[in-house]
């Protein structure tokens, strides 16, 4: 077995911890490589588990990929599939038997049940008759052809959205005491089929109330990033107008307060950039709405669980993404209302609270890619936060150690880190750049990290100009000046590495990222020729051509590098490539819709104009998760490349299971 398959093989992620009695049920999702797919499992450990106690953890669920429990009084669901097929609710009464209620074509993405347990609430694509297997006598290639007049009809990981949009379905579960014979489950019926305007998404049922988070209007000839609560009634669905706001998730606080997790993007409808998600409330009484956090600073993200007069979610800051408590009181000033409870090098993945007001979550560290833990009464000895207490020990891997870094440019300090492989050196360096670039690196285990330690490669990351967890200004600082700010900033990060620690090769250096990453990679070897070999991945090459390829074509490029033509030449990689010493491979995915493949074929193309060695590799049937969410032997052949590539440049030897020439 090669050591990018082991890997991939030993990874998993934690989520959805949700608190039953005195145990916590949660998800562990793995890559099969046997079988190219992923499995996710239910597991469950009792709430005072021993993380040394092995046998406290158990599965409880036996299909191939279940997830999403949830128990209202005697009725259980959860969404099960199938390898390769879509998820499906499944439903029990009285700890009987578990059934399919629903055989959607196209599969459910969320659901919730009533408080009752009398139905559920779900949401699943709706196609159009004849297209995508609806009729099976037409194939994909023999549907008729699609007429386009909107500037938003595609995205990424989907495909073409306006002939199958997400739908707000009601299931009944009344007659569950007596279902239907096997292999006849009923379809929902015309009218339990609630036909909002759009995609719709976040799916919340409390206090009596359902609702989701929808498009403010039919998508139009102008990208429009404003969002509409949809609330559900017996009668019809109606609107709820949040003004500009942009919203993530939502989460009712009482009958006539919903909590918003929103951005808000302006009269123009666009102004995305390093906007900082904060709280809202909104009160459907008199259509008001309001910002609780400040607008700088305190980036919130994920599911919000309304508890009282606060509000549990995550927020992204300086490299973790903390567990969060936000109050809601009125007395509380925006600056005093954000918490964080968990360490500052975690990623925390899910979460709940106990009848006694504990709370579980799931969460990577430096020493794990994932464990559950309960967050023990605040004291002295933790500072006054609470003090976590780990509950599981599934990873048996040794992760590297992350040690940190810092530089100091004319933006200011620049924090990263650097990992290094055993061994006295000199090891080879490769500088790596997340994408984005409103997003972060953090200290928590990275697969990423430790397949170019496997293949002998130190590693050097960090969080530039640019980047999430540090509020607006500094997330804006690229605005117009996409490169030379982030650049400055990763660079001087690399550099202090190397000061630091003199096992580093300095003469053997390499430089690669993904999307935005990729972008910046692109814009690096185009003027800075001191690295032996640069990897570019699924990036944004061409403004130009993006704007109308791109599934957010449409706005992102205007919004971060202008429309002025002198502009865009001078934040291009495409315009720059003529200046490209360095050796290069471009990985790119044949489905990315975001950053779609014509950027690498025109960028790759340009490289070999211009005499510089390059390699072009196409993953087929992938999309730009390819890195995180990819079919696992096409995981498992992208370490494999990437470890080749860097064993040819730096001299290191040849990588086992290397893709072939063709």
């Amino acid at each position: 077995m090669s050591e990018s398959r082991a890997l991939i093989e030993s990874l998993y992620t934690l989520s959805r911890p949700r608190v039953e009695g005195d145990r916590v049920r949660f998800e562990i999702t793995r890559a099969d490589a046997e079988t190219d797919s992923y499995s996710t499992r239910l597991h469950a450990v009792p709430l005072a588990a021993r993380p040394d106690d092995v046998t406290g953890v158990r599965r409880v669920s036996t299909g191939w990929s279940d997830r999403a429990y949830t128990r209202k009084g005697s009725v259980t669901a959860f969404l099960r599939a199938p390898q390769r097929q879509s998820p499906q609710l499944w439903v029990a009464v009285d700890d009987g038997p578990p059934r399919a209620v629903t055989d959607l074509p196209l599969g459910i993405t969320e659901y919730v049940l009533s408080e009752d347990g009398t139905q559920a609430y779900a949401i699943a694509r709706d196609p159009e008759q004849g297209r995508y297997g609806t009729d099976p006598d037409v194939t994909a290639d023999g549907e008729p052809p699609r007429r386009i007049t909107t500037l938003t009809y595609q995205s990424n990981g989907v495909g073409y959205v306006l002939d199958r949009p997400a739908r707000l379905l009601r299931v009944p579960l009344e007659d569950e005491a007596d279902p239907a014979p096997a292999g006849e489950v009923p379809l929902p019926s015309a009218d339990e089929v609630l036909r909002l305007a759009g995609d719709v998404h976040d799916l919340q049922v409390d206090h009596g109330r359902v609702s989701v988070i929808g498009p403010t209007e039919a998508p139009g000839t102008r990208p429009d990033l404003r969002s509409t609560v949809w609330i559900a009634t017996d009668d019809a669905p109606y609107a709820v107008d949040v003004g500009d706001l942009s919203v993530a998730s939502h989460a009712w606080m009482d009958p006539h307060r919903i909590a918003l997790l929103a951005t808000d993007v302006g009269p123009s409808r666009t102004d995305f950039v390093a906007q900082v998600p904060g709280l809202h409330i909104h009160d459907v009484r008199n259509g008001t709405t309001h910002r609780l956090t400040p607008v700088d600073h305190g980036e919130l993200s994920g599911e919000l669980l309304a508890v009282d007069d606060r509000v549990l979610c995550l927020l992204t800051d300086d490299g973790a993404e903390r567990l969060a408590e936000v109050s809601t009181a009125d007395d509380v000033g925006e600056d005093d209302r954000i918490r964080a409870l968990t360490p500052v090098d975690w990623a925390v993945t899910g979460f709940d609270r106990t009848a006694d007001d504990a709370i579980v979550v799931t969460a990577a560290t430096p020493d794990s890619c994932g464990e559950v833990f309960r967050l023990g009464p605040a004291s002295a000895a933790t500072g006054g936060d609470p003090h976590p207490i780990a509950l599981t020990a599934l990873d048996g891997r040794a992760w590297y150690r992350a040690r940190p870094i810092a530089a100091q440019t004319s933006g200011g300090e620049v924090r990263g880190w650097c990992a290094i492989p055993a061994g006295t050196g000199p090891h080879p360096v490769v500088l790596s750049i997340h994408g984005g670039p409103f997003a972060q690196y953090t200290a928590a285990a990275f697969d990423e990290v430790q397949a170019l330690l496997d293949a002998g490669v130190a590693v050097v990351w960090s969080n530039p100009r640019g980047s999430a967890g540090r509020g607006r200004a500094w997330g804006a600082r690229v605005r117009g000046d996409f490169a030379d700010p982030a650049s400055e900033d990763v660079l001087a990060v690399l550099v202090a590495a190397l000061e630091a620690h003199p096992q580093l090769d300095s003469r053997r250096l390499g430089v690669q990222g993904g999307s935005y990453g990729g972008y910046l990679t692109a814009m690096i070897i185009a003027d800075d020729h001191r690295f032996t070999g640069a990897i570019v991945e699924r990036g944004f090459l061409d403004p130009v051509s993006f704007a109308g390829t791109s599934d957010i074509g449409g706005f992102f490029g205007h919004e971060y590098v202008g429309s002025d033509p002198a502009d865009l030449a001078r934040q291009s990689p495409l315009a720059r490539v003529g200046d490209v010493r360095t050796p290069t491979l471009v990985i790119h995915s044949e489905k990315d819709l975001r950053c779609p493949l014509e950027q690498a074929q025109q960028y790759y193309a340009g490289l070999l104009r211009h005499g510089v060695e390059a390699e072009l590799l196409v993953f087929p049937g992938e999309d730009h998760e390819l890195s995180r969410s990819g079919r696992p032997r096409h995981r498992i052949a992208r370490f494999e490349a990437i470890a080749d590539w860097w064993s040819r440049l730096f001299g290191t030897g040849p990588a086992p299971g290397a893709p072939q020439d063709g």
